[in-house]
């Protein structure tokens, strides 16, 4: 009985559609609401009108956001069925010209009526990493990078093994051989030589950078302490914040280097209300000073310093000492700000390009279009080797990673910003190359990207 009761409400819906009867193909991408949110939409890519295959997507504000699984596809005539196991509803719906009309049948609930809406373009932000990379004839061409008015210089490839490099990484990351890439640029001796978006990104569009936060965040410490705001790195950070009952052994070096022994739990942290609150009540698992554990809260407090030694929040200070004499224009501090203070650890969103110009000043030991922007001596100090980590080969600085990366028999050591997803700025002082690269790899291997990059790393020699 309730079979025919949700056909009967098909029925009706399909009267209400496009009088269009043409008998238009099932397969494409069809668009359907989020219940919720109208700054988020789903899709269901039909691979083919006569097949069972398909697959689910999420976006959000245009880009993609995650998949989810399509089961269970009959397509018979006009008709369409399919089954979302995330949701445990079934979609029944019937076609008719560029829509599909009809609705989701979940337990328990009544019928939800929604129309799903043809849209192929949709493909070059969801499977297509570049127009046209999905034909059998495509072949990859790199286009020299626009000069803009932002001070970052740029160039034609000019040495054939640098076109070597490029013509062999790109064409894998265009194929998803290291997930979902959202963009890679490649500097070489001061000049920027390969900037590629895929997915439907491009130059101006702001990316989430995750934990590379954390590396610009030394930087910050960095010119407070070339500018006389923080004298010494080896200072307690009780004292510098004046919290006596906070413990007297950790300092403003363990913070850097995460080993401040306070029990990691980011979960914990960023679900809290005031996180500098949160991160004063941890107990400590271990003694300050030997033992490496990644933790938010550790940057978090450092940003607090920031703010109780120059008297402005770590953002405002980091506009006016570091982004503005970079050029940087194009980014937001606002994701998880709380009381003032914006989130340390990782909510920076910000262009590919001026995390670019980041990476040049640290490669030309903070000095960018004829200024010192950070002292040599902390570029030094804070990018070099401090404590192992919990990774065979990773090591850590001051928020900086260091890893050597091996090919060919050559060892190439890098300075990096490592950001979960594929946010990454690889800095190889031997090659005096940067590169950069932003992605959605939160559900496939962040750090894939890093393997491809030094397969063919000694191309760049």
């Amino acid at each position: 009985m309730f079979r025919y009761i949700i056909i009967s409400v098909i029925v009706v819906l399909c009267a209400s559609c496009s009088a269009d009867k043409s008998n238009h193909s099932f397969s494409g991408f069809w668009e359907g609401p989020h219940p919720e949110d109208p700054n988020k939409k789903f899709y269901v890519q039909l691979m083919d009108a006569d097949s069972t295959l398909a697959k689910g997507y999420w976006t959000a504000n245009g880009f993609y956001e995650s998949g989810f699984q399509i089961d269970s596809l009959i397509i018979y005539g006009n008709s369409i069925r399919f089954f979302v196991p995330n949701w445990n509803c079934t979609y029944l719906g019937e076609l008719e010209g560029n829509t599909i009309c009809g609705g989701f049948v979940c337990e328990g609930e009544p019928f939800d009526s929604v129309l799903l809406v043809k849209n192929d373009g949709v493909a070059r932000f969801l499977t297509d990493a570049l127009p046209g990379c999905h034909l059998a004839d495509y072949k990859y061409q790199c286009q020299t990078p626009k000069q803009l008015d932002d001070v970052l210089q740029t160039s034609h490839i000019g040495i054939e093994s640098d076109s070597l490099f490029i013509y062999s990484l790109l064409p894998e990351i265009i194929n998803g051989y290291y997930g979902r890439i959202n963009s890679f640029l490649l500097i070489k001796h001061n000049q920027l030589i390969c900037e590629e978006y895929f997915y439907g990104y491009g130059p101006n569009t702001l990316h989430q950078a995750e934990s590379v936060t954390k590396s610009i965040t030394s930087l910050l410490i960095g010119i407070a302490v070339d500018k006389g705001f923080i004298t010494d790195v080896n200072e307690s950070v009780a004292r510098l914040l004046k919290a006596p009952d906070f413990d007297k052994r950790i300092t403003l070096k363990h913070l850097l280097t995460m080993t401040s022994g306070l029990t990691p739990n980011d979960e914990q942290l960023y679900l809290s209300n005031d996180c500098i609150s949160t991160i004063f009540s941890r107990e400590l698992n271990s003694e300050p000073g030997t033992k490496f554990q990644y933790d938010g809260g550790n940057t978090e407090l450092l940003g607090a310093i920031i703010k109780k030694k120059t008297g402005m929040f770590a953002d405002v200070f980091a506009k006016k000492y570091l982004f503005e004499p970079l050029h940087i224009t194009h980014y937001s501090w606002e994701i998880g700000k709380q009381n003032g203070y914006p989130c340390m650890a990782g909510s920076l969103e910000i262009t590919p390009r001026e995390l670019a110009k980041i990476g040049l000043m640290v490669l030309n030991k903070g000095k960018f279009n004829g200024q010192q922007i950070v002292s040599g001596e902390w570029i030094k100090a804070s990018t070099s080797l401090k404590t192992h980590t919990h990774i065979p080969g990773d090591d850590y600085a001051f928020q900086w990673w260091n890893l050597t990366l091996k090919t060919a028999g050559e060892e190439y050591p890098c300075i990096w910003a490592n950001g979960f997803g594929s946010q990454f700025i690889y800095i190889f002082p031997t090659l005096d190359a940067i590169i950069i690269t932003t992605g959605h790899n939160y559900e496939f291997d962040s750090w894939a990207i890093t393997s491809g990059i030094e397969k063919y790393l000694y191309l760049l020699e």
